[in-house]
């Protein structure tokens, strides 16, 4: 009998009743986790923990999704159990936006399902974006979302996303009315665009071809824009001729100049017809540069206009820039602007060999522009969006190179993109998402710092515990 009331007592005592308050709590929160988890899982929740967001889609993007009125669906081809953890993240965030949805089809399942879209080979994470309504699809390559590079310098491999900048450029490229058509000059010793110019292009659903202007006795009909990047030798009269005709007839360019440009006489009258007169050498500025050791890559003060309008909030970085200054007389419907500016204290230097940083004998006072746009509001023949004729320039074309438009650290692909947007007219929408590196950003820690660190989690961390312990214990034996 004693025993059947000792076992009765363990069960009222203080300790089985805190034993049981404890289980009883831990029940509690592991059906509330499951409970909850399963709630997420229902809805499809998620949290981008990336430092750079590099899952979230950009505002860019969701701006794009609001102005639809087609209804666009996202094929998302990819068998059970092979899906692409990093291209599956970005294409679950286009599910939660208007007008777009997401299905997915197991090439496996449904063999012959792609070939209604496409008549390209289908391999896994591959994604058709389609629009029923005016019967347009677009196929998006796995391997054009998630790019593997090799830098042969080091033989280390780069993984960069471009989920979202693909798959933004194909619901503009299946909803746009109309494809524009740049043409890029050939026969100069012109510079060949940088790959993320031409992925900028690509985005903003703009082709590209070729055009050999000493062949030509105009200039294609269907040119939405001509570029000239970085010429290192000059046109000729007729060439001259066949690029003024053009202007004339409301034609819109964009020119990246080479340092050779004071030694083009036909091509700085080119731009001297529209109020633009080029300064021969590299602009120095110390006064806006990068820093005091290059003094010749200028961060240049923005101007107010429709193409710097993203550009005032971060710094615009011109390498290896020309001057130019913009005519005191011009015709009543010509409007020259400059766009980015120097400094007072700037100066143009012709000798290469100079080593001076300050301005002496022989070099040409500033202050200069090294961007300006002009626009001619009454050319001889109307035709072409906005019928005027417009022209952007650039003093380098190194302005338009990797290092500054590849991402948006600088103001330069805010930029270009406008410049699109300004020359092509305002129906046309210019959007080109940046890739987005998928590499570990490994942090290093000084030799000095790490002494700290390890003296400090090895020897003082667990003192400082030993110490407390015996403290505590000393307290509880003499209570």
């Amino acid at each position: 009998m004693k025993k059947g009331n000792d076992i009765k007592k363990s069960f009222s005592n203080r300790k089985f009743k805190m034993g049981g308050f404890q289980t009883l709590t831990m029940v509690i929160v592991i059906v509330v986790v499951v409970v909850l988890n399963m709630i997420v899982g229902k809805m499809n929740l998620t949290v981008d923990l990336s430092s750079d967001k590099i899952f979230t889609l950009t505002e860019d993007t969701k701006k794009l999704a609001e102005g639809l009125s087609d209804d666009i669906t996202l094929y998302y081809m990819c068998q059970d159990g092979k899906e692409a953890v990093q291209i599956e993240k970005v294409i679950d965030q286009y599910d939660k936006l208007g007008h777009i949805s997401v299905e997915r089809k197991d090439p496996v399942i449904y063999p012959n399902f792609a070939k209604t879209y496409t008549e390209d080979e289908i391999t896994d994470n591959d994604v058709i974006v389609v629009n029923e309504k005016k019967n347009k699809s677009k196929h998006v390559k796995s391997s054009d979302m998630v790019i593997q590079d090799v830098d042969y310098s080091t033989y280390s491999q780069t993984n960069t996303l471009d989920a979202e900048g693909q798959l933004t450029a194909a619901i503009q490229s299946v909803t746009s009315t109309e494809t524009k058509k740049v043409y890029i000059t050939s026969g100069h010793g012109e510079q060949e665009l940088d790959g993320s110019f031409t992925d900028i292009l690509h985005k903003s659903n703009m082709e590209t071809a070729s055009l050999d202007t000493a062949s030509q006795k105009k200039v294609p009909d269907d040119c939405n824009i001509l570029l000239i990047n970085g010429a290192q030798y000059d046109i000729t009269e007729a060439e001259y001729n066949v690029l003024s005709a053009y202007m004339k007839n409301g034609g819109k360019a964009m020119f990246f100049m080479n340092v050779e440009a004071s030694k083009q006489p036909y091509l700085t009258k080119l731009l001297s017809d529209y109020g633009i007169n080029t300064v021969a050498g590299y602009v120095f500025d110390s006064e806006k540069c990068v820093s005091d050791e290059l003094p010749t890559y200028l961060v240049p003060e923005v101007e107010s206009h429709d193409i710097t309008k993203e550009a005032t909030n971060v710094s615009v970085c011109a390498p290896l820039t020309i001057g130019m200054t913009s005519q005191s007389k011009v015709r009543s419907t010509l409007k020259v602007e400059p766009l980015l500016k120097t400094s007072e204290s700037a100066f143009s230097r012709t000798d290469k060999k100079a080593s001076s940083m300050n301005k002496i004998d022989g070099d040409t006072a500033g202050p200069f522009s090294v961007a300006m746009a002009a626009t001619d509001e009454y050319p001889e023949k109307r035709i072409g969006p906005g019928h005027a004729a417009k022209l952007v320039v650039y003093g380098s074309y190194s302005f338009a190179g990797s290092g500054f438009i590849a991402d948006n650290k600088y103001g330069n692909r805010s930029m270009i993109l406008n410049s699109l947007t300004w020359l092509t007219g305002s129906e046309t929408s210019t959007l080109a998402i940046p890739k987005r590196s998928l590499d570990e950003q490994s942090v290093k820690i000084q030799e000095g710092d790490q002494v700290f660190w390890i003296a400090a989690l090895v020897i003082v961390l667990p003192l400082v515990l030993l110490i407390i312990g015996f403290i505590i214990w000393y307290r509880r034996r003499k209570g």
